[in-house]
C-alpha cells in the first residue's frame, strides 16, 4: 500500500499511514516527509516496533543527531535520550516538559526536530501537546507584528532552576556549570522558518528570561500576553500514545507540553535532530 498523509487536526499534526520506519526510506518517501513535516510540523506513526538502531538510523535521515551535553543518555545508543518516569508517575525533572517550551532556544543554533518514541505508556494520561507558533503569529494584529519584529529576547537553561532550588549549595554549583557551559543567549521575538519563510512567534515560558531594551514590568507584561496568546487551544494539538508510537515535530515551529496526568511506569526514547540555522 502506499504511504498515506492523514491530517490531525486543522491546527497541525498528521498521521503517516502504511509505513514500516526500520525500513530504508526510499527517495520519494523521504521527500513526502520532509514535505509533510513543512506542511503540518509534527507528524506521528503507529506500530513502529523498531530497534535502537533503527530508530537512530530513521532521525539520520534529517540531520546529525545530537548529543546532549547535560543530559544522560541511553547506554551503548548515546544518541537516545530515555525518558524514564518513576513506578508511580512523573520524576521530578519531568517539571520541565510540564510548560510549553521550544526545545534548547537556549543555545545558538537551537535543534531543528525532536523524535519521539513510546517504548512503555501508562494506562491512562501521558499524552503530549503541541502548538502552531506561525498560526498563533498569523492572528495577531498588524500593529502588534509589527511591534514585535524589532523586539530580541534572552534564552537561559538556568531558568529552569527555581529559586527554592538555588537556596542549596548543589543546586547552586549546577547553576553555574550551566550558566558556564550554557551562556544566555539572545534571539528575535519573532522568527521566520529557514524552509518555508513563514514567521512565528520565538519565545517559550520555560527558558525564555526577558525581552531586551524593556525594563521588567514591561518585558514581564508583554511575555505574558504572548504566552496567553500562543496557549490559545485553536493552535494545538494532543496526541495520545500508544506502544511503539512515534511522533516527530518540527522544533523550529512548534512547541510541546507533556502533560504530567499518569500515575504509574511511562519510558520514552528520544532522539534530536541538530539544527542548521540560527533564529536570525
Amino acid at each position: 500500500m502506499a504511504v498515506k498523509i492523514k491530517p490531525y487536526t486543522e491546527a497541525l499534526g498528521a498521521e503517516v499511514l502504511n509505513i514500516n520506519l526500520g525500513r530504508k526510506l526510499s527517495d520519494n518517501n523521504l521527500s513526502l516527509i520532509i514535505d509533510s513535516l513543512n506542511k503540518y510540523h509534527v507528524l506521528f506513526f503507529r506500530d513502529q516496533d523498531i530497534t535502537s538502531k533503527q530508530f537512530i538510523n530513521f532521525g539520520k535521515n534529517f540531520g546529525t543527531l545530537e548529543i546532549h551535553p547535560l543530559i544522560p543518555t541511553l547506554p551503548g545508543n548515546p544518541e537516545i535520550i530515555e525518558l524514564k518516569s518513576l513506578d508511580t508517575g512523573p520524576a521530578p525533572m519531568a517539571k520541565n516538559s510540564e510548560v510549553w517550551h521550544s526545545d534548547m532556544s537556549y543555545t545558538k543554533i537551537p535543534p531543528y526536530a525532536g523524535i519521539l518514541q513510546a517504548k512503555k505508556i501508562p494506562e491512562s494520561g501521558g499524552n503530549t501537546m503541541f502548538l502552531n507558533a506561525a498560526l498563533a503569529y498569523d492572528s495577531l494584529s498588524t500593529n502588534m507584528k509589527k511591534f514585535l519584529a524589532k523586539l530580541k529576547a534572552v534564552h537561559s537553561i538556568v531558568k529552569t532552576i527555581t529559586h527554592d532550588e538555588l537556596l542549596d549549595g548543589n543546586a547552586l554549583k549546577r547553576f553555574n556549570m550551566m550558566n558556564e557551559k550554557l551562556p544566555p543567549i539572545e534571539h528575535p521575538v519573532i522568527r521566520t522558518h529557514p524552509e518555508t519563510g513563514k514567521k512565528l512567534i520565538y519565545v517559550n515560558e520555560i527558558f525564555t528570561s526577558h525581552i531586551v531594551g524593556l525594563n521588567i514590568n514591561e518585558s514581564d507584561a508583554i511575555l505574558q500576553f504572548l504566552y496567553r496568546h500562543i496557549h490559545n487551544p485553536n493552535f494545538q494539538c494532543r496526541f495520545i500514545w500508544e506502544k511503539n508510537s512515534i511522533a516527530f515535530w518540527d522544533n523550529q515551529i512548534t512547541q510541546h507540553y507533556a502533560v504530567a496526568d499518569y500515575s504509574s511506569l511511562r519510558t520514552m526514547h528520544r532522539l534530536t535532530v541538530d539544527g542548521t540555522h540560527s533564529p536570525y
